[in-house]
């Protein structure tokens, strides 16, 4: 049986008696807006433990505090972690947003071309579009891309709390735009950091390094101050160019300073909810780099699930195979995903997607958002269960009331997209796990658990354990024995169908 009749069965019994029903505007009345400062404290408090034990020599590697912003509607209400970095010679700092679906280092400012000292020119240029190129028919539609000059130099991390350079990523490639048009350039940020494989980092050769740049890029046309086109670079040379941060890995490890090459992100994405957008939030984020990414609190305290990644045609970054979905308080099981080994690029985990999408149809998710938060409580979590290493299967764990706010409120920041659609674990997956990936030749994304506050634990739960409540009125009258015993039923009659 599918979730979506399941789930019409229990609307079909609930309706009979009284409704313990809720809408999307009921759960979108729930929020728990947790303080950014106390998150951010026990963000720097992590940050300094782990770098004294570096200073102490019992750990390599490095950890840095990260910011987050979120983008007004206008720039597609995109969430983003970040991270402060500067050039030789700029005094301010570059907010740029931590990628893991792409492997450029690129800046959004044309003006650091003459401002930063020591940094070379080369004969390598990027043009990226990414969305439409020609001249729409709906002048709203967005076209997003990239053009600039490749440069080598060296990039400092910045911890904006201290003002100190905390590492740095020396001789390494990376872009200054010519012309962009993108997200990343907008609001606040300035510019991406992609931590993917070398593989996605492609350049095209230019007849030298005075090349005019802009002569890459072939615009259609101007509307409303958006420009949409196309890049010139069918008949060029291409090379694939070391990406910044796997370089600065790979190099670590040759040097002996760590055996892993490997970084990992964590999030207090319970107290990124209510951000004012297009602000830079302070250290709700860290970014350990080497041995640190697998030795850390979070690595620590939790059960490590490793899943296997593997490489498919072009889409050199951290794919996954699910191999099925489950809500075991429902006895469902949908499996049969076979985009993630037949087609590229169709299944993976992504920091730089502010989306979770779900392999699920729409009317599946439609349920869930308009179900009762008690029901959703007992119902449980949905399971993601994925390929691991060396034949195993890990399971992660996804509340379905956490699910239904997500897709109901917070800019409906989980989607589904169909049984054949693609299967995105994007920023939100920081809510319940810290990621770690091993840059080497396993290729690797750990999932480790998190231990969640009881103020998280409050926001995700609901109403009895702190949160505010979704609504008032006969809602709540329903006793929870009604609540089980229509559970109990229905169960009894899926193991009948079944």
């Amino acid at each position: 049986m599918k979730l979506s009749s399941a789930l019409a069965t229990l609307i079909a019994f609930q309706r009979l008696g009284h409704s313990i029903w809720a809408s999307a505007e009921d759960h979108a009345q729930r929020k728990l807006l947790l303080n950014q400062a106390d998150a951010a404290k026990r963000v720097d408090d992590v940050v300094k433990i782990a770098m004294a034990s570096v200073d102490a020599g019992d750990s390599h590697g490095v950890a840095l505090p990260l910011n987050y912003v979120v983008l007004s509607g206008n720039e597609g209400n995109e969430q983003q972690l970040t991270v402060a970095l500067r050039l030789p010679g700029v005094e301010r700092v570059q907010h740029v947003m931590i990628d893991t679906g792409s492997s450029s280092l690129a800046f959004c400012d044309k003006s650091l071309i003459d401002e930063a000292v020591d940094i070379t020119k080369t004969d390598y240029a990027q043009c990226n579009t990414y969305t439409g190129d020609s001249c729409p028919d709906d002048p709203s539609s967005d076209n997003i891309f990239y053009v600039g000059q490749i440069f080598k130099g060296n990039t400092t991390a910045y911890n904006t709390n201290t003002d100190k350079d905390i590492a740095s990523m020396d001789e390494v490639y990376f872009g200054i735009a010519s012309k962009v048009q993108g997200y990343f350039c907008d609001g606040p940020l300035n510019g991406i950091i992609g931590v993917a494989y070398s593989g996605l980092n492609k350049g095209v050769n230019i007849p030298s390094p005075d090349f005019n740049i802009l002569n890459l890029w072939n615009q259609s046309c101007e509307i409303d101050n958006k420009s949409f086109g196309t890049c010139n670079t069918g008949n060029m040379t291409s090379k694939n160019l070391p990406a910044p941060l796997e370089q600065t890995l790979n190099e670590d490890v040759e040097s002996g300073y760590i055996s892993a090459p490997a970084f990992g992100l964590y999030c207090d994405y319970a107290a990124t909810i209510g951000s004012k957008v297009d602000t830079i939030v302070p250290s709700l984020g860290v970014f350990f780099g080497g041995n640190m990414a697998l030795n850390n609190t979070f690595y620590n305290s939790g059960t490590p699930q490793v899943a296997q990644g593997f490489a498919c045609g072009s889409m050199d970054w951290y794919l996954l195979n699910l191999t099925s979905i489950r809500v075991p308080g429902l006895n469902i099981t949908q499996s049969g995903f076979s985009q993630c080994n037949e087609e590229c690029g169709k299944c993976y985990t992504d920091s730089g997607n502010s989306w979770i999408w779900l392999p699920l149809p729409e009317s599946q998710c439609n349920d869930i958002i308009n179900t009762h938060v008690d029901i959703l409580r007992k119902m449980g979590s949905l399971l993601l269960d994925i390929e691991g290493v060396n034949g195993t299967t890990i399971t992660l764990s996804l509340p379905l009331l956490w699910l239904a706010e997500q897709m109901a409120w917070n800019q409906q920041h989980i989607t589904c997209t169909g049984t054949s659609g693609d299967f995105v674990l994007g920023f939100p997956i920081f809510q319940y796990y810290y990621l770690a990936y091993d840059m080497g030749s396993r290729r690797t994304v750990t999932f480790v658990d998190l231990t969640l506050s009881n103020e998280t634990e409050a926001f995700i739960m609901g109403p009895d354990l702190g949160g505010e409540s979704p609504s008032s009125g006969y809602h709540h009258h329903v006793h929870s024995t009604i609540i089980m015993m229509t559970i109990g039923v229905l169960l009894i009659a899926f193991q009948y169908i079944f």
